[in-house]
């Protein structure tokens, strides 16, 4: 399938933000990144509208959705949205409209990373495309994680429901210090971005953003401050549980924001000993050689979104 060199629309779409940019199939850069909020489905397809009319000639777009595919649709995760590629497609007379889970969009941008794009927060053996599996997590309005591999030089990526999941929720709270379940059903109620602004009001008693936690850490707040360490500390325990229970090689990648925003508090070495944790001599062997980093790189999922698009071409 030949596209000409014409340019493609890539789109993420969250909870409270659309998040857009341009490229040419061609490259693998983006241009004209724009960040949108927006508050109902209707605005979403009059960005969408707009921005295929600021570039005419865009003839496919890829969408990724916070929430799981269901074939060639998906309905949000936290909102009531739902969207079908073939309606979007038609509706503005598309070649080709994707749509992809978020996470598995920013599982494909793993191969787009440059060196410069990582923080090595554990090391571990070389890693290469080759070496896999390889597993994306990190915090955003839920918990979210996919797992990557490479066969025959053919992407292979498995967005995972990890958020949602129940049975470990107590083992994370008591990092916290916390006894009381009852507000903590799933996963994401603890690690996500509203999970800590959760947390954080028991200890706080009021009501703080992801953002004005790190903001308050940063300027002293000893309070603040062990709630972000512990945080962190949760983050080393889920990725050495992800590397055991996906047997990854490829090593762990934390991705996000919220991620970014807390590199300045991470210490590598107590980092790597979390992450290690008390296991079995086997199993603590089978970890030291997994490498864990921190994806510095802004627009994963844009990016994925691209090379997601350029993986259609080439098959």
């Amino acid at each position: 399938m030949q596209h000409g060199g014409k340019r493609i629309l890539v789109i993420d779409l969250g909870g409270t933000n659309l998040r857009a940019a341009f490229a040419d199939p061609s490259a693998n850069e983006l241009f004209d990144v724009q960040k949108i909020k927006l508050d109902c489905i209707d605005e979403f397809y009059n960005i969408v509208d707009e921005l295929i009319k600021k570039y005419p000639g865009t003839e496919d777009l890829v969408v990724s959705v916070a929430g799981p595919k269901n074939g060639n649709s998906i309905t949000m995760t936290n909102r009531n949205w739902k969207i079908v590629s073939s309606d979007v497609r038609e509706r503005y007379g598309l070649r080709s409209c994707h749509l992809l889970n978020d996470w598995e969009a920013i599982a494909y941008s793993l191969s787009s990373l440059k060196e410069d794009d990582l923080r090595i927060l554990k090391k571990g053996q070389f890693v290469g495309l080759n070496d896999i599996p390889k597993f994306v997590i990190g915090p955003g309005t839920g918990l979210g994680a996919a797992l990557y591999s490479r066969v025959r030089n053919i992407e292979h990526v498995n967005p995972t429901e990890l958020g949602n999941t129940q049975t470990s929720v107590n083992h994370y709270l008591k990092i916290f210090g916390i006894e009381d379940s009852s507000s903590f059903e799933i996963l994401e109620d603890v690690l996500s971005g509203p999970g800590i602004s959760k947390v954080s009001e028991i200890f706080l008693n009021e009501s703080l953003t992801p953002e004005e936690i790190l903001v308050r850490a940063k300027e002293g707040d000893n309070v603040c401050t062990d709630l972000i360490q512990k945080y962190i500390q949760c983050f080393a325990v889920l990725s050495s549980e992800s590397a055991l229970s996906y047997n990854c090689h490829g090593g762990i990648f934390l991705v996000g924001s919220f991620m970014r925003g807390l590199e300045s508090f991470i210490n590598d070495q107590i980092f790597a000993k979390q992450f290690i944790g008390k296991r079995k001599q086997i199993h603590a062997d089978f970890l030291n050689g997994i490498p864990v980093f921190l994806v510095k790189r802004e627009s994963t999922p844009l990016y994925g979104n691209l090379n997601y698009f350029k993986s259609t071409i080439e098959s």
